[in-house]
């Protein structure tokens, strides 16, 4: 008999206790043991407590089987973020122990293949293998933010609650998480103003990154205002002339070169990414001058890497972790109808600064 009870839970694909088995243990109903492990009202306190007592004893495992037929989920969400960089592991980090500590089972799954500028048939494929595993929901990644809501078409039709992480969607329905990037363009802005900076440079990047762009938007709100007092109060001495110039990754170091040759170069240079502030380091040593004496630099997102180049950089630091952890709660959110609006709700965090000794005084030259 027992040869035959471990062949049949070896067929269950499970090897613990069943519904059956615990409420024959315990004397009451199976709805009963059901209702208790739900933590429904219904079940006295003290009931529940023998209920999860004896479901830990006899090692029960639910059936995830059948409480997807029974509720329409799976308890599986869909994570479509590349690990490619570090602050990338940094926000999975966050999205994964929101979902978990809610009882959802992260699946990641993302393409290997197509740009940053557009989509490509690999990503969608991805989304589409998501679906067909039955997932909850999605925290993804866009390559492309401006894509049509029909690209999500059949996330939609499946009714499949999605959330955009750090590059929003906003000609879709996705909700999205993020950094309050004009907010951090201004930071940035005013930190090189507060040092006495008047001759400042900023290094854009793909003028097609939304999240670039909002960088730059801040960053000159925050001069053109500075100049604006500066003329309300003739202090002309004071107004700043600051250069902006678009450059992709493989271009910054010879336009960071270009830029730092001039007699009226800069004495600051905002870069709107710490890989575009390296390149400028890169220019700079080329030069022969020294980054935080001859020229500062400050970057904007604080990666790892900042804070071991020398010298160090000062930054705009993103709270990537934070940034995952509201991704999960906004999907969440969806997921167990607590947000059942149709217009798309998006959170996006204040970044702060973080000021090393890439930034210093202006040393006129």
């Amino acid at each position: 008999m027992k040869l035959n009870t471990l062949a049949k839970r070896d067929r269950s694909g499970r090897g613990g206790a069943n519904l059956r088995q615990i409420a024959t243990e315990l004397g009451v109903s199976m709805m009963t043991v059901s209702r208790g492990l739900r933590g429904s009202p219904e079940v006295s306190a003290v009931t529940r407590e023998r209920i999860l007592a004896a479901a830990e004893r006899l090692k029960y495992r639910p059936n995830r089987v059948v409480s997807a037929f029974k509720t329409g989920r799976t308890g599986l969400v869909g994570v479509m973020v590349r690990p490619s960089k570090l602050y990338r592991c940094d926000l999975i980090e966050g999205i994964h122990d929101t979902l978990v500590a809610a009882g959802s089972l992260p699946v990641m799954h993302f393409s290997r293949t197509g740009g940053e500028a557009a989509p490509d048939a690999a990503e969608l494929g991805c989304l589409h293998r998501l679906l067909d595993q039955r997932v909850d929901g999605i925290v993804f990644w866009p390559s492309d933010e401006t894509v049509p809501n029909h690209y999500l078409e059949e996330v939609w039709k499946r009714g499949v609650p999605l959330v955009a992480v750090d590059r929003p969607l906003p000609h879709t329905r996705a909700d999205f998480s993020g950094t309050d990037d004009v907010a951090g363009g201004r930071i940035a802005a005013e930190h090189l103003l507060s040092l006495g900076h008047r001759r400042l440079a900023i290094l854009c990047g793909e003028p097609w990154v939304s999240t670039y762009a909002d960088r730059r938007q801040g960053f000159v709100e925050a001069v053109t205002a500075h100049n604006a007092t500066a003329a309300c109060e003739k202090a002309g001495d004071d107004a700043v002339v600051c250069e902006q110039i678009e450059c992709r990754n493989e271009a910054a170091i010879d336009e960071s070169r270009e830029l730092l040759s001039g007699r009226e170069r800069p004495t600051a240079v905002f870069a709107v990414s710490d890989v575009l502030a390296a390149h400028v380091y890169e220019a700079a040593a080329a030069l022969t001058l020294s980054v935080g004496v001859d020229v500062s630099v400050l970057g904007y997102a604080d990666i790892p890497e900042a804070g071991l180049l020398r010298p160090s950089l000062s930054t705009v630091r993103q709270d990537f972790q934070e940034i995952g952890r509201n991704a999960a709660r906004l999907l969440l959110d969806r997921i167990e109808g607590r947000n059942t609006a149709d217009r798309a709700r998006s959170i996006r965090i204040t970044p702060t600064l973080v000021a090393r000794q890439s930034t210093s005084a202006p040393n006129h030259h």
